[in-house]
C-alpha cells in the first residue's frame, strides 16, 4: 500500500490519524499513579472540543455532529448550538461568556468553507463575533511560507509521484479549530490558515503569529511507503504547521499544540508558547504524535493530547496517549485510546475526551494523576 501526502483541508486534517511507524521518545509514568473516572458522558459524536464553565458545567463541542453541547455534573446534557457547519473550538467562563467556533459549508465546491467565532449571549441566544475566513482572504497570512519538498532539485521533482503536490506558499483556507478567552477578547488557532489571531470585542482581527513549516525527514523505509524515489531518501518535507489548539498560560502568554499537515511523521508534533504581545514564538518541546489539544495548569504543567497514529506498514493503529511537560521534561502521563480534548477546572482537575473518533461515540472522563 502506498501513502499518500496532501495538502491538509478544514476539520479533516485534525481528525485523520497520521502516518508513520511508531512512537518513542517519551517515558512512561507508572499506570497505578494515574486513574481514569468512568464516563461522566458517553456517547459523543467527535467531541473534539473542551471546555469547563466557572459554575462546573462541561461544554463540548460534538465536531461531525454539528452540536454545542451541555453537560451538568450529573451528566444530564442539553443542546446549546446546533450551527451550520462544525464546531471544534470552544472556551466558557460564566454565563455570557460562552465562545465557539463554527466552520460553514462553503456556497460551491471551488470555495473555501467560511468560519466564524460566536459567542451565546447571556439571554442564550447566538451571535456572531467575527469571521476568520474573511481575515484569512483578506491577508493569508502563512502566504509567506513555503511548503512541500523545497530542497530537491528539478531532476529529483519530476521523479516524485504526482499525489504529491510540488512545492506550494500557503493557501487560502481557514479552520478556527480552537479559540480561548483573553483579558481583551479571544484569541483563536486557524488550523487551515496556520495562524494565531487575536479577536477583540468589536470583532476587529489581527494576526499575531505565522507558525513555521515543519520539516519532515524522509528515511529509506518512509520513502517507501510512500513511493517516493531514492533522491529524496535524506531529504526534508516541509509540512504545514497546523495548529490544533491555544491556551492562556499562568503567566498571560499563550501556548499552542500542533501536527504537520502532511504527511505528519511520528514524533513531528510541537507544543510552542506565543508571546501575547509581540507574537514571538517558541517551541517548548516536540516529539510528540498528532497533537491535537493541551491544557495548562497553574503551576505551569502542560498536558497534551495524542490522537494517536496509523502504521502505515501495517495497515494497523497504536492507541493514544496524554503526555506532560514539566521542567523534568516530556513524559507519557496515561495511555488513553483517542483523546481529543483537554481541559482543567477552576479547582484544577482535569478532563478528557477520549475514543473521540469511535463509531460507538466518545467519552468525558475525569483523570487523576
Amino acid at each position: 500500500m502506498t501513502a499518500r501526502i496532501t495538502r491538509h483541508t478544514g476539520a479533516a486534517c485534525v481528525a485523520a490519524l497520521a502516518l508513520g511507524v511508531g512512537l518513542t521518545g517519551l517515558t512512561a509514568i507508572p499506570a497505578a499513579a494515574v486513574t481514569v473516572s468512568e464516563p461522566i458522558a458517553d456517547g459523543l459524536v467527535t467531541p473534539l472540543g473542551l471546555a469547563v464553565g466557572s459554575d462546573g458545567t462541561f461544554y463540548v463541542a460534538e465536531a461531525f455532529a454539528s452540536t454545542l453541547t451541555a453537560i451538568d455534573r450529573g451528566g444530564n446534557r442539553s443542546t446549546v448550538d446546533t450551527p451550520a457547519g462544525s464546531t471544534a473550538g470552544v472556551d466558557a467562563l460564566g454565563r455570557g461568556t460562552l465562545v465557539y467556533t463554527v466552520t460553514g459549508f462553503p456556497e460551491t465546491e471551488d470555495e473555501p468553507p467560511p468560519t466564524f467565532l460566536h459567542r451565546i449571549t447571556p439571554a442564550g441566544k447566538p451571535r456572531v463575533l467575527a469571521s476568520p475566513s474573511a481575515h484569512e482572504e483578506e491577508q493569508n497570512p502563512d502566504s509567506v511560507n513555503t511548503y512541500g519538498f523545497t530542497d530537491l532539485d528539478q531532476e529529483c521533482l519530476d521523479q516524485i509521484p504526482p499525489f504529491v503536490p510540488p512545492p506550494y506558499p500557503g493557501i487560502v483556507e481557514s479552520n478556527p479549530y480552537s479559540v480561548a478567552i483573553t483579558p481583551g477578547g479571544w484569541v483563536i488557532a486557524d488550523a487551515a490558515a496556520n495562524t494565531i489571531i487575536t479577536v477583540r470585542p468589536n470583532g476587529r482581527m489581527a494576526t499575531l503569529a505565522v507558525l513555521p513549516p515543519v520539516p519532515q525527514a524522509i528515511t529509506a523505509e518512509i520513502a517507501a511507503g510512500f513511493g517516493l524515489p531514492d533522491c529524496a531518501v535524506g531529504e526534508s518535507y516541509y509540512g504545514e504547521p497546523v495548529p490544533t489548539d491555544v491556551e492562556v498560560g499562568p503567566d498571560g502568554h499563550y501556548y499552542v499544540s500542533t501536527l504537520p499537515g502532511a504527511p505528519e511523521l511520528p514524533g513531528s508534533g510541537a507544543v510552542w508558547r506565543v508571546n501575547s504581545r509581540s507574537g514571538d514564538l517558541t517551541k517548548i518541546a516536540d516529539g510528540f504524535t498528532s497533537a491535537v489539544d493541551l491544557a495548562v495548569a497553574a503551576d505551569g504543567t502542560i498536558y497534551v493530547a495524542e490522537l494517536g497514529v496509523t502504521d502505515f506498514s501495517t495497515g494497523g493503529a497504536t492507541g493514544g496517549r496524554i503526555s506532560t511537560i514539566t521542567p523534568a521534561g516530556v513524559n507519557v502521563l496515561v495511555e488513553v485510546n483517542e483523546p481529543g480534548a483537554l481541559e482543567i477546572s477552576r479547582d484544577g482537575t482535569l478532563y478528557a475526551t477520549v475514543d473521540v473518533l469511535s463509531e460507538t461515540g466518545g467519552r468525558l472522563v475525569e483523570v487523576t494523576p
